[in-house]
């Protein structure tokens, strides 16, 4: 019996395989950037209820080193500025990346309102499209669907003069709302988190790196108004090919039944990895 090789290609193939496995209703991307920029403002907002995690990861980044004020950063799949606010705030030159337009312009408005804007740029392009070449210190991606599999992984450490971060799903992820509706809609399980921050970990340990890990795990509830949970979750479904007026539905009476005066209770609960290693 031969004796397996775990390799860096071993885990890239077990990565592929996990993620062929998981979730086989995908998007089409150009769906996808329509998805989150027709929700950009939403999700910014959302991003004001959790910004006390988001800070604690950054502070322990720069207590770690991982990087220092004064160098640039490119932020894979930045969003409204997640992680790029709080870095920018501690002096970190961002450049913010996304393909989703609406994205990029609630980043620059809460920029604006922050007093950071000299501090962060935005830049809406495709990661795939960057050449691979040194042009920042740091390169820096949080569950962004971006980085997915082993070449876009190596990426990052060709584009980046210092360090890289990644930070992903590490096992535990769940949304109520998403996952119960999930199993009344297409009767089977909701699909585990794409990404496992186990596949990436494994792949640089393979290639010479030492990353350090860090495992965070919190859990938050947001009361969400009835209107925007069914647009938001219909377009959702209808993005993965699941449409149609019975769909619909199906869908608002399940909100409608949960609703208090006009509102559904969102829970969520999350475990990430949150992962940096030097290139040189």
């Amino acid at each position: 019996m031969a004796q397996t090789t775990y390799d860096s290609q071993f885990w890239a193939n077990a990565w592929k395989q996990y993620r062929l496995s998981g979730n086989k209703r995908r998007p089409d991307p150009k769906a996808w950037v329509e998805f989150w920029n027709h929700f950009s403002t939403r999700y910014a907002q959302h991003n004001e209820d959790t910004k006390q995690t988001h800070q604690k990861i950054i502070d322990n980044l720069i207590c770690q080193r991982a990087f220092e004020p004064g160098d640039t950063l490119l932020d894979i799949g930045c969003g409204p500025g997640t992680y790029a606010l709080p870095l920018a705030a501690k002096g970190i030159v961002v450049t913010g990346l996304d393909t989703a337009g609406q994205m990029l312009t609630a980043l620059q408005t809460k920029a604006e309102k922050a007093g950071l804007a000299s501090m962060i740029t935005s830049w809406q392009a495709d990661w795939n499209e960057l050449p691979s070449e040194p042009a920042y210190d740091v390169t820096f991606a949080a569950k962004s669907p971006a980085i997915n599999d082993y070449d876009s992984l190596m990426k990052m450490t060709k584009v980046t003069r210092k360090t890289c971060c990644l930070i992903g799903f590490a096992g535990k992820h769940d949304l109520e709302l998403r996952r119960l509706l999930w199993e009344r809609l297409l009767n089977e399980p909701s699909p585990s988190p794409s990404f496992d921050i186990i596949y990436p970990l494994n792949i640089l340990y393979q290639e010479g790196y030492r990353p350090n890990i860090s495992f965070y795990s919190y859990s938050h509830t947001e009361r969400e108004p009835l209107a925007y949970l069914i647009e938001h979750y219909t377009r959702y479904f209808a993005m993965l090919g699941v449409s149609g007026p019975d769909v619909e539905d199906s869908i608002r009476k399940f909100l409608q039944d949960r609703a208090i005066d006009e509102h559904c209770t969102e829970k969520s609960s999350t475990t990430i990895g949150v992962m940096w290693w030097k290139t040189h």
